[in-house]
């Protein structure tokens, strides 16, 4: 399966487990690996056989813009969830991480996850 990669995005989030951490927006860092089928893309090199890479990003910078969240498997699984319904991806892994996180011994903490359509397909039943 080809990939189509989306990596240091970079987004201010409401995020975090109590009111005062969600008041004002952190800067998250997020990393996208998109797995789809690009063979008919790179016979025509029309956009319409592809996966818009510039909407997805567009779709998730309004996502997170618009909501608050408690934690980032949240943000996270409602980004792979607005995917799979909109674009014609099979699977994906995201990376999201906060960039100033609670301890200055650390750079960033983050969550991995990895999803297909088949488990999404189950999950809405």
């Amino acid at each position: 399966m080809d990939k189509i990669l989306l990596e240091g995005i970079r987004l201010e989030i409401r995020v975090g487990t109590t009111e005062e951490e969600r008041s004002q927006p952190q800067l998250c860092g997020l990393d996208l690996t998109l797995e789809a089928d690009l063979k008919a893309a790179g016979r025509s090199g029309d956009l319409k056989d592809t996966v818009d890479y510039a909407a997805i990003f567009h779709c998730i910078e309004a996502h997170c813009s618009k909501n608050s969240f408690s934690l980032l498997e949240e943000v996270g699984q409602q980004i792979c969830d607005s995917i799979f319904d909109k674009y014609p991806v099979q699977k994906l892994r995201l990376r999201i991480r906060k960039l100033s996180p609670f301890s200055s011994r650390l750079t960033a903490v983050g969550v991995e996850l990895k999803r297909s359509r088949k488990q999404h397909k189950k999950s809405q039943h």
